[in-house]
């Protein structure tokens, strides 16, 4: 459990009951329990001390309680998370929502709207309240520790588009000067390579969990996604009617590289692959009449560097992959009605009006 650099835990209780207020502090500051650190209670009654409190001083965790003068429920929770993204200078601090009324549906919202966790007042004691906020300081530790990695991540991926695009593009730039036969490896080659950091920068950018979606026609989606594919003689079939809730850029970039990893590999001499993209009782699937994936191989199809292809970057599925699990969904692939590569992507918030053709 993470605290000051003194060893104390601060916090910062924002209650306007003077009886409740007090029952707090003495929960936190009487414990003999030598795995909870001793412990300081500031005590603030509206939201207005509590950000000025937050700006004079540091503290490790915030316990609000819903139910102020001001405001009540979680539109407290909501003015307090306004409040101190206004402020300057006030570091994340974990917060744990209090409410004298047990609601489960009320503390699933508290949580998605960023609080560590939500406690009934009439239910709290001392053991219950310290292993909350314990509980609440390990996952905020986590939390920020993935942010940093992925503001490293990110970091890391705008050096590997500057340092290498750069050159890279110097050399596409001097290969027409080039008279050989030469010419054309070479041209290949830099294309690969333009497609690897493409690849690499968007896996980069995918791990994080999705937080907004809207609701997205798949058959349109695919439509666009077709356009920016080099489909060769392929052709693509959408059942109508399907629509989920997603993100739907990165939706658009796993379409993509389903396409493009069906054009690449599915595609026979003399034809071009059929691609159709189909509903499910609860997601959707990407499948073509090639000649699919060998059930040895489909447990490594998503791993990084993984093709088939001379011309493949190894990467287009494992990306596919990261932009489902960014969603909450389940991805396998399966062999297809056409005996090709079936991919099916589950656990996803379809619409009511989404037709299934499994």
């Amino acid at each position: 459990m993470t605290v000051g650099a003194d060893g104390e835990l601060r916090v910062l209780l924002i209650e306007d009951n003077p009886g409740d207020a007090t029952l707090f502090e003495r929960y936190l500051t009487t414990t003999r329990s030598g795995s909870f650190p001793p412990s300081t209670v500031v005590t603030v009654e509206s939201l207005d001390e509590a950000i000025v409190a937050l700006e004079d001083d540091a503290f490790d965790l915030v316990v609000l309680d819903l139910g102020l003068p001001a405001s009540t429920g979680l539109d407290t929770l909501d003015r307090y998370s306004d409040a101190i993204a206004a402020a300057e200078g006030i570091d994340p601090v974990p917060v744990i929502v209090l409410t004298g009324l047990e609601d489960d549906d009320t503390a699933v919202e508290a949580i998605e709207r960023g609080a560590q966790d939500y406690l009934v007042k009439d239910t709290v004691d001392g053991p219950l309240l310290r292993r909350t906020i314990r509980y609440a300081l390990e996952r905020h530790a986590q939390q920020q520790a993935l942010r940093r990695q992925n503001a490293r991540l990110e970091r890391f991926a705008n050096v590997v588009s500057h340092d290498l695009r750069n050159p890279l593009s110097v050399a596409q730039g001097r290969i027409e000067m080039i008279d050989s036969d030469h010419a054309a490896v070479i041209e290949r080659n830099l294309d690969r390579m333009e497609a690897i950091i493409e690849d690499v920068l968007t896996l980069a950018r995918e791990g994080e969990t999705v937080e907004e979606t809207d609701i997205v026609d798949l058959a349109a989606l695919a439509a666009e996604c077709w356009e920016s594919v080099s489909t060769d003689d392929a052709t693509l079939s959408v059942t109508d009617g399907l629509r989920i809730r997603a993100d739907r850029s990165r939706c658009r970039q796993l379409l993509e590289n389903l396409f493009r990893n069906s054009v690449e590999h599915g595609s026979v001499e003399g034809s071009g692959v059929s691609i159709h993209v189909g509903g499910l009782e609860d997601g959707f699937y990407v499948a073509d009449d090639g000649p699919g994936i060998p059930e040895d191989d489909r447990d490594s199809v998503f791993d990084p560097g993984y093709s088939t292809s001379e011309d493949g970057t190894g990467l287009g599925l494992n990306i596919a992959r990261e932009i489902a699990e960014a969603h909450g969904w389940h991805v396998a692939v399966t062999t297809g009605t056409d005996g090709g590569a079936r991919f099916e992507f589950t656990g996803v918030d379809t619409d009511e009006a989404a037709a299934s053709d499994a």
